[in-house]
């Protein structure tokens, strides 16, 4: 335990005036430096002095780490915190892992625009959580409401493409033409200008999945202009992730825009172990030129809305069109019966791949489910003896849409060989949900990279590690912490090596990290909360002046 002779009130209740000298602890810094022994001097939020048997100063609290580690604060930068923001409580699973910095508005899924179709609003639900109550007619308008906000921690936004577009043409699955492609162009150049980090596209989910290549390139273009990301899920991460991360490449190669691969993986029995081949691709593609990074969660489950399981045309206009489908009995036939084969377009098939023995279901809102939270939805099917996909499309149908899975699909090599590459960085891909059954990784894919990938499995150092949850990021997204360094703000964590680990598992997914002593924001402790309670404001919007290059 830490021990203070002047009290612990010193991490008091997020404020930033507390002056304080850590004594003793192993410092990892966050440039991938060797951990080394050093006190650390901390005043008026930020970080004035690290060295050897530095004196205390008068009113300064002296505190013992011995056997501790000083960490920076991680940044997750593949997260769905665009609506928890606004609900209380809501981000403490990210500050329970030692992340305070959220980066919004991935998988082309947000909350702004807000007009421009509610079935597309609803559609995102699963993902997002509540929306908030109020509307925002443009995304600077979304961050403007940010800006004012008592947030509980840093959030940096990338534009979500499926809002943008709806905006300009509303939620249809269709092809834009050249003057609405005009306006989304517009829209995105006055984001970009107000401090968006970036582009974000989910050309898995409709409507993205409608995007075609005249319209990439427009958006692409106005990114390079920028000098900001484009992050992309993928169109397959299964049967077509080589043609799917070659359509990316081949955009950043055409308009000179930076891009960046959401959740890196290989989907699918049949494609296990191609995942050699993808990285031999990406740093082909560096090395012409291209500028490419990757992120990653360290699971080989993985989450999303169950309407993605149906086939596209299904949710072409959101939920409204989902909920038509399903209640029309010869569109429902005809809706099951695709989704029981392997699909000859781009997108996948992930229900066809796992199957209903690899699918778990939650995010149940009627009480008379509550009992099927985190169930497998074959079992769920026997149980009610009814045929696996029918048994989905009565609850989708009862639960007005809104419900996610937990899918067992991704290769174990594959994870560890997209960890082990140096340009990944690490996002938990959590759907924030303050109740019922979640995937682990919302609560411990930062302590499970550190503690099993890099410490156990030494894919890594752990010094690396670091570095790519804190330091790393900040060149590529323009935000978060710059490290354990004179003159950086006092953002940093205290773990105990020995306890250290993510405790968050299958069965027990709401379990917070073990040997995660303290979590600091700008010299104020924000985690646990302080005896006081922790106050609102410790956190804020952070606007992108401009995103990093090659790393």
């Amino acid at each position: 335990m830490i021990t203070a002779d002047a009290g612990r009130q010193s991490f008091g209740r997020g404020s930033a005036s507390g002056r304080m000298l850590l004594r003793g602890a192993e410092i990892l810094d966050g440039t991938g430096a060797a951990g080394y022994s050093a006190d650390m001097r901390i005043r008026d939020g930020g970080i004035v002095e690290i060295g050897t048997r530095l004196a205390r100063s008068e009113g300064e609290a002296s505190i013992d780490l011995e056997g501790h580690q000083l960490l920076p604060t991680f940044i997750d930068v593949h997260s769905h915190d665009d609506a928890a923001l606004f609900r209380p409580h809501a981000v403490d699973p990210k500050l329970s892992q030692g992340v305070t910095t959220t980066v919004v508005g991935n998988c082309g899924h947000g909350v702004a625009p807000s007009v421009g179709g509610a079935g597309l609003q609803e559609y995102s639900v699963p993902v997002l959580g509540p929306l908030p109550p109020q509307s925002f007619s443009r995304f600077t308008d979304y961050l403007d409401a940010l800006d004012v906000m008592p947030l509980d921690i840093d959030a940096l936004a990338l534009v979500p493409h499926a809002p943008l577009r709806a905006h300009v043409i509303g939620p249809e699955a269709r092809a834009a033409d050249s003057r609405e492609i005009q306006q989304m162009a517009g829209a995105l150049d006055e984001a970009l200008r107000a401090g968006a980090a970036g582009l974000s596209l989910g050309l898995m989910y409709v409507p993205g999945s409608a995007a075609d290549d005249a319209e990439l390139t427009a958006l692409a273009q106005i990114l390079a202009r920028h000098g900001k990301l484009l992050v992309a899920h993928i169109r397959n991460e299964g049967g077509g992730l080589q043609a799917s991360v070659d359509e990316l490449l081949a955009l950043g190669r055409r308009t000179g825009c930076p891009v960046h691969i959401s959740h890196l993986k290989v989907t699918g029995r049949a494609n296990f172990g191609t995942m050699p081949v993808i990285i031999e691709r990406l740093d082909l593609a560096r090395a012409q030129g291209t500028d490419v990074t990757a992120d990653v969660y360290p699971y080989t489950a993985g989450s999303t809305t169950a309407s993605t399981l149906l086939p596209s045309w299904v949710t072409e206009r959101g939920t409204d069109s989902l909920l038509e489908v399903l209640s029309t009995s010869d569109l429902r036939r005809r809706a099951l019966e695709e989704m029981r084969h392997p699909w000859s377009g781009p997108l996948e098939n992930q229900y066809c791949s796992a199957g209903p023995g690899s699918i778990l279901l939650a995010g149940f809102g009627r009480p008379e489910h509550a009992q099927l939270e985190g169930l497998v939805l074959a079992d769920i099917a026997a149980a009610q003896s009814q045929e696996p996909a029918e048994c989905l499309a009565d609850l989708l149908l009862a639960e007005g849409g809104v419900l996610t899975i937990v899918i067992h699909q991704s290769c174990p090599e594959g994870l560890r060989e997209a960890l082990s590459w140096p340009f990944t960085f690490i996002g938990s891909d959590g759907l924030p949900r303050e109740e019922g059954y979640v995937h682990p990784r919302l609560f411990g894919a930062f302590p499970k990279t550190l503690s099993e990938f890099a410490r156990a499995e030494k894919l890594m150092a752990p010094e690396e590690a670091v570095r790519r949850m804190s330091t790393a990021p900040v060149a590529r997204f323009g935000a978060g912490s710059s490290g354990l360094v004179v003159g950086a703000p006092a953002d940093l964590q205290i773990i105990d090596p020995t306890a250290y680990r993510d405790s968050a598992d299958y069965r027990s997914p709401r379990q917070e990290t073990a040997g995660l002593d303290a979590v600091v924001m700008r010299g104020g402790r924000v985690w646990p909360a302080p005896e006081m309670g922790r106050s609102a404001g410790a956190g804020r919007l952070i606007r992108a002046a401009q995103s990093g290059r090659t790393l």
